[in-house]
């Protein structure tokens, strides 16, 4: 995690130098910085689907729930992601469109949960 947060000031400090020097040159810059922060972080999903894997075994709970749910997660981040990248390139209210669109996909996506969740409450109250 460390090497990941000094990587970021790294390229922050490169970034802010770059738009006093040639403004032309922040742009691809700060891409590329997200890019190797991006690549750094992606070493931590290994171990990520370890701990989901293990905890469908102990939990005996169908798989495709947890699926849903990483579903749900990737989207999150995914749509974060985009929105800050967005917003970098001077355009909030698309950013903000992108946030509100990325909702409405994780609600859909979580239906199937939902209904679980519903079915499982009424058969216990039944």
């Amino acid at each position: 995690m460390l090497k990941i947060v000094g990587v970021a000031l790294v390229c922050a400090i490169l970034i802010l130098y770059l738009r006093s020097v040639n403004n032309e040159l922040a742009l691809p810059a700060t891409i590329g910085s997200g890019i190797i922060i991006l690549y750094l972080a992606l070493s931590y999903v290994a171990d990520t689907f370890t701990v989901i894997s293990s905890l469908i075994d102990m939990t005996k709970v169908d798989g495709t729930y947890f699926g849903i749910i990483f579903k749900i997660t990737a989207i999150g981040y995914l749509v974060e992601f985009g929105a800050g990248a967005v917003e970098d390139f001077g355009l909030k209210s698309l950013a903000d469109k992108l946030v509100f669109a990325g909702k409405i996909i994780i609600l859909g996506v979580s239906m199937p949960i939902i209904y679980a969740v519903i079915n499982l409450l009424s058969g216990i109250l039944n």
